[in-house]
């Protein structure tokens, strides 16, 4: 044989074996294929692990969720028109299963690599890493991104609820259903709200007043780790960035001067009121910019070693410093003395921080506070002023007022009333001036008296508010209530005994009629109170010396009902006038502020 011969062979053989590969990878690859298409969305396979049955959508498990002897399949959007045919798996009876389709809403899958959610429900403050896909109402995969870490997040809506709300970083900053590119956002979990709508309909009215962070955020199904989680609103983490909050970023510049150190490992400064660290190395200007939340002080005391940076004023108003999270000691000292210095305007009679000589309106966004003040009581959140309540500064270089601001946490609001937090007032007749909370801070309440502030709120809201109310209430409203009708009936079914729990057994139909009665009668109600001008009345209701509810009417209207109190253990006998005794009459006009006590056997 000659040696071309030779090498002719050798090439055939070596085509034969290189085609036998080939076949086989084309066999395999088939046979993937083949399996992967037979149990995707067009065909589900529904299967048992640990008999745990489950449909699997792509590569993502979603696990059947059991009540009283029924399974329920809480199915994405982009499901809705697919023929699901699933093969049941023997201890199932498919007559057991309701399936359930949401729709119009993209779904965000989320698996981390505990592969349960056990461990970040546990504690808000532990984080796990994994991975996010969020797959489009009409069945595009629109992201698949590493997460960095998911963790739990809140405090009430944390700690009293078995929804819980999440907070996401993904490795690298991306556009996110729709929104503009970035690491962190909130999955907030309405727990508290039966409508799941409240934040939605006040982050519009914040967005058409033109508040810092208030554009609106995106509605989702929420899969985490195979399990329906219900219907979630995704909105920006309140952060000072670019495309976010965007002021001078102080806490950036600590860390360049600072060459990277972990700040969490410098020795804190405690101060009687303050909590900052020693931080060798401060920019030149420290004006700015800050980030600051007031929050109640019973929560902020319990706090005080996981919160890394704060101060308190003298009249008690907590302040949490946002950013720089790990403030250095002359950093707390500057923005702790410019905020006393505002509330010591503030609280003035003239205006006039005695201390500096400037007013209020020369050391504070006026416009920004107008706006905040109008948003917190034209919706009546319960929080207003109390809690999760923003302020901001920037460099003195660049406009160095305090500005109220971003928004938050808006589910207590619109005469929403949880079981959870007791008797809160919930009718639309209402003017809290934002002093009707038994923590509410002293800030708003005195800007409120003062005549050109007042002024300005009666303006804004006579020309921006009351026309838009209108557009809150008939059309915004019903188009969220179209855009999450079916995913919030997944979201109550999931979460039916909560509801229950929380006093929410209406339907979501009826959620949505009070809803926008109330918005309608809410804007009667400050129509009446700031444009006519007719005088409002307090009726403050005390229990063993403490405000326990607050009503309000119109000059010469009658008495408003008042409410009955259950008490275990003692019986309650009415409600007698605090200044002379008396049992008050229903009819009785009222013609001046009033409280009642309530008396107790």
């Amino acid at each position: 044989m000659t040696n071309t011969t030779r090498l002719r062979n050798i090439v055939r053989i070596y085509m034969i074996l290189l085609f036998i590969v080939l076949l086989c990878f084309v066999m395999l690859d088939d046979y993937i294929l083949h399996n992967i298409h037979r149990v995707s969305a067009s065909s589900s396979n529904n299967v048992t692990i640990e008999n745990r049955p489950y449909i699997l959508l792509d590569e993502h498990k979603i696990y059947l969720w059991e009540k009283d002897e029924q399974y329920y399949a809480f199915l994405p959007a982009a499901c809705r028109d697919t023929n699901l045919k699933p093969e049941i798996s023997d201890p199932i009876d498919p007559s057991s299963i309701v399936w359930m389709y949401s729709e119009n809403v993209p779904s965000v899958f989320i698996d981390t690599e505990s592969g349960t959610s056990d461990h970040i429900n546990s504690d808000k403050n532990i984080k796990e890493a994994g991975t996010v896909t969020v797959l489009e109402a009409d069945g595009r995969i629109s992201l698949r991104h590493p997460l960095a870490y998911i963790k739990g997040r809140g405090n009430t809506s944390f700690s009293e609820f078995e929804k819980k709300p999440y907070q996401i970083k993904l490795t690298k900053s991306v556009p996110f259903l729709g929104m503009d590119s970035g690491k962190k956002w909130v999955l907030i979990s309405n727990s508290p709200d039966p409508s799941l709508l409240r934040n939605a309909l006040a982050r519009n009215l914040a967005e058409h007043l033109g508040l810092a962070q208030s554009d609106a955020g995106t509605f989702i199904d929420l899969y985490l780790n195979g399990e329906y989680c219900g219907n979630y609103y995704v909105v920006e983490k309140i952060e000072i960035k670019e495309n976010r909050l965007a002021i001078s970023n102080l806490e950036k510049e600590t860390e360049y001067l600072n060459k990277g150190e972990d700040f969490s490992s410098f020795e804190t400064a405690w101060g009687d009121t303050t909590k900052a660290k020693h931080i060798p190395n401060n920019p030149k200007d420290i004006t700015g910019g800050y980030l600051i939340e007031r929050d109640f002080d019973n929560r902020f005391l319990k706090e005080v070693e996981t919160n890394e940076s704060y101060f308190i004023t003298k009249e008690k108003e907590c302040f949490i410093v946002r950013s720089p999270e790990f403030a250095s000691e002359d950093q707390v000292a500057y923005i702790n003395n410019y905020v006393q210095c505002v509330e010591n305007a503030i609280l003035s009679a003239d205006g006039i921080d005695q201390s500096t000589g400037k007013s209020y309106q020369e050391m504070i966004d006026v416009d920004s506070f107008v706006r905040k003040y109008l948003l917190e009581e034209v919706t009546a959140n319960y929080d207003g002023g109390v809690a999760s309540s923003y302020f901001y500064k920037d460099s003195d270089l660049i406009d160095g007022k305090l500005y109220a601001g971003p928004i938050w946490d808006y589910d207590v609001s619109f005469g929403n009333s949880p079981n959870y937090l007791g008797y809160i007032p919930t009718s639309p007749k209402r003017l809290t001036r934002l002093a009707s909370h038994i923590d509410s801070s002293v800030w708003f309440q005195n800007l409120y008296y003062k005549p050109e502030f007042q002024q300005e709120v009666i303006s804004c809201y006579q020309n921006e508010v009351s026309p838009y109310l209108d557009v809150l209430a008939n059309e915004i409203l019903p188009s969220l209530d179209t855009l999450t009708a079916s995913s919030a009936a997944m979201d109550r079914v999931r979460w039916e005994d909560s509801y229950i729990d929380n006093g929410y057994c209406d339907s979501q139909e009826a959620q949505i009629a009070f809803l926008s009665d109330y918005i309608n009668e809410r804007k009667d109600f400050l129509d009446k109170a700031w444009i006519q001008q007719v005088p409002v009345h307090q009726i403050t209701l005390l229990n063993d010396g403490l405000v326990y509810a607050t009503l309000y009417a119109f000059h010469g209207e009658p008495l408003p009902e008042l409410p009955v109190i259950e008490f275990d253990g003692v019986q309650f006998m009415g409600w007698v006038s605090a200044q002379d005794g008396f049992t008050p009459d229903p009819n009785m006009p009222v013609l001046a502020d009033m409280s009642f006590t309530a008396v107790i056997e």
